[in-house]
């Protein structure tokens, strides 16, 4: 079978006796040589350019030197160009004295709420990912509500139970987003 692409290619050199039909195996002519080498560069650029281009750093400059921290500023950028933070990190706390909209930023965060409450954005508004996940923390003496927007369902974990949520005083929750408009909340103090 000729080695027309990468995903050809062999593991065991013995068995890579052509690439792209063009004879490599012991013995072969001489002036085949720089064809498959040229060949094979074009294979490898097709394959850099291709599906994998979205894994592969296009900017930024060369990485150098071993990966020493994974630490809250570490990131990598998904197919999109969107950075995301990798590796180990703690929950960053987010104080807020007011009502709030969760927004994008908001994912793998701390809602530190000392007034107002929180509404669970419709798809349509802020397109969470599904898994997406954010605690709230009630830091006042007063309760909280959270809710989700108009068509959004809010679901209370470990029951058939949908709707609006109070959190109450010094409570702790986490929302996880699964489902387009679908939400569960868990977390002591939820009522």
């Amino acid at each position: 079978m000729p080695k027309s692409n990468v995903a050809a290619f062999d593991a065991v050199a013995a068995n890579n006796s052509d690439i792209g039909g063009i004879n490599i195996a012991e013995g072969c002519p001489a002036a085949g040589l720089n064809d498959a080498v040229r060949e094979m560069m074009a294979q490898i650029a097709a394959w850099r350019d291709g599906p994998i281009a979205a894994l592969l750093p296009k900017s930024g400059g060369a990485m150098t030197g071993p990966i020493s921290d994974l630490g809250a500023d570490s990131t990598i950028k998904d197919p999109g160009g969107a950075a995301h933070k990798i590796g180990y990190r703690n929950v960053p706390l987010r104080p807020a004295a007011s009502s709030q909209t969760l927004a994008l930023g908001d994912v793998g965060q701390l809602l530190s709420l000392s007034a107002g409450d929180v509404i669970l954005p419709a798809n349509a508004t802020v397109a969470f990912s599904l898994g997406d996940a954010i605690s709230i923390y009630n830091n006042a003496s007063g309760s909280r509500t959270i809710s989700g927007a108009a068509g959004v369902t809010l679901r209370l974990a470990g029951s058939t139970s949908t709707g609006s949520r109070t959190l109450g005083t010094r409570g702790l929750c986490t929302v996880i987003k699964i489902g387009t408009d679908e939400w569960v909340i868990a977390g002591a103090g939820v009522s």
